[in-house]
């Protein structure tokens, strides 16, 4: 039985690492993205600080998908990106997939509002249940250890 985290009377989720997608639908790509400095990009949707993604465009891959929403959200592009699993969400009777990376920043753009983004900003992670309210809960942290273990083996590589 799968450990699901129940969001609303209608909606549960729960943390698939290492998810094999095939040809199930997915409705997000999103990623964990991390700086020189190990710190972690988050974004600000109006009042809500998240991490930076969104949805698939007609024909896009899942790559090409998350380097849109970086740009698009953060005026950023990645290198290092690696795929850590999908958020598995059960909704109304319904299945769908979260896709979630990581990924290192290669070049950091001046910050245009051009979305509904309107501030991106790097965190320390001790400190992110300041800015992200829910990433305490358990899907987000799983997610978020996920990234930690390969943000932890590429910084012992480089050393």
């Amino acid at each position: 039985m799968k450990d699901y985290e129940k969001l609303s009377e209608s909606c549960q989720i729960t943390w698939r690492e290492n998810f094999s997608l095939e040809d199930k639908k997915y409705t997000q790509v999103s990623a964990y993205v991390f700086n020189d400095e190990n710190q972690l990009l988050i974004v600000k949707n109006g009042n809500t600080w998240t991490i930076p993604g969104g949805h698939p465009e007609a024909g896009e891959t899942k790559l090409e998908t998350l380097s849109r929403e970086l740009m698009e959200e953060a005026c950023l592009t990645i290198k290092d990106v690696q795929y850590l699993g999908a958020v598995e969400v059960q909704e109304d009777g319904k299945n769908y997939y979260q896709l979630r990376y990581f990924a290192k920043v290669d070049k950091i753009l001046p910050f245009v509002q051009e979305w509904e983004i309107n501030e991106r900003k790097f965190v320390d992670l001790e400190n992110l249940s300041e800015y992200i309210t829910w990433s305490t809960g358990k899907t987000f942290t799983a997610q978020i250890n996920s990234a930690k273990k390969l943000l932890n083996n590429i910084s012992t590589i480089k050393k």
